[in-house]
């Protein structure tokens, strides 16, 4: 039998890596700017983003989350993209 107990988080449980964190805010800033426009998630707007967002961010830190950033950024890219467009239907 399973051991759910496992499965389960915990009050206990470590709070994710904070370049993690750092990750989705950055990929929710590349994604705030209206449906059609995302801005890349690249070095350069990271430090853009940084710098704006007073987040400090140790040079050895940016490439896990520029590689974090990225799979979140195409995960949320595949899911604009799989919704339905409402188009208003037409009365006939």
């Amino acid at each position: 039998m399973r051991e759910l107990s496992q499965d389960t988080p915990t009050l206990f449980d470590a709070p994710p890596p904070r370049t993690i964190s750092n990750a989705k805010d950055f990929v929710r800033w590349c994604c705030s700017f209206g449906p059609d426009f995302r801005n890349s998630p690249d070095v350069a707007n990271l430090r853009y983003w940084a710098r704006k967002n007073k987040v400090k961010i140790i040079e050895s830190d940016e490439v896990e989350i520029l590689e974090a950033a990225r799979v979140a950024f195409l995960k949320r890219i595949e899911q604009s993209m799989r919704k339905p467009e409402q188009s208003p239907s037409i009365a006939s």
